[in-house]
Order: C-alpha cells, then sequence, then structure tokens
C-alpha cells in the first residue's frame, strides 16, 4: 500500500467562508506517526488542529480510507515450464 502523508490529510482540510484577503489557518497532523502506512484496509480518523491566525484553535477529525489490495498485487501466478519431444504437437488438432 501507499502510505499516507501529513500533505495528503492537511490538504483535505479546508475553511471555505475564510477570507482570502486575510492570513490562512494552519493545518496540523496532530500525531504523524499514527498515521495509515496503507496495508491495512479500512477508514482511520486523523485528528487536525487548525489554528487560525488569532491563536484560536479548531479540533477536526479526517478519515482516511485505505481500499482493499488488488487480486493482482496479492497473488502471484505460479508458471511451471512445459516440455515437449521434438515432433510432438502441442496442440490438438
Amino acid at each position: 500500500g501507499t502510505p499516507t502523508t501529513e500533505e495528503d490529510v492537511t490538504g483535505a482540510v479546508t475553511v471555505p467562508a475564510y477570507p482570502s484577503e486575510k492570513e490562512q489557518p494552519v493545518f496540523t497532523v496532530d500525531k504523524p506517526d499514527h498515521l495509515p502506512y496503507g496495508n491495512t484496509p479500512g477508514t482511520t480518523e486523523v485528528d487536525v488542529t487548525v489554528t487560525d491566525p488569532d491563536g484560536t484553535k479548531d479540533h477536526v477529525k479526517v478519515p482516511v480510507t485505505v481500499g482493499e489490495e488488488a487480486d493482482n498485487d496479492a497473488y502471484d501466478p505460479n508458471v511451471e515450464e512445459v516440455n515437449k519431444d521434438h515432433g510432438t504437437p502441442t496442440i490438438k488438432y
């Protein structure tokens, strides 16, 4: 799987009504060492602190969903060599 980065999580947080002409809020992942590594399917809520320029803070949870592993990644096909004597057909007529 693909590990989740702090940028993945903070990029999912917005403050839509915040005035664009003002200094923007800062988004910080509370426990970056607890981000999903991408090997276990399911949804994990990641705690993020939103710090406004005036110093006030909001706390939000960002859901991070890791999908199921694709069958072609989980299972490798095996192949065996086919040996035929010279002159022996390999197809049926």
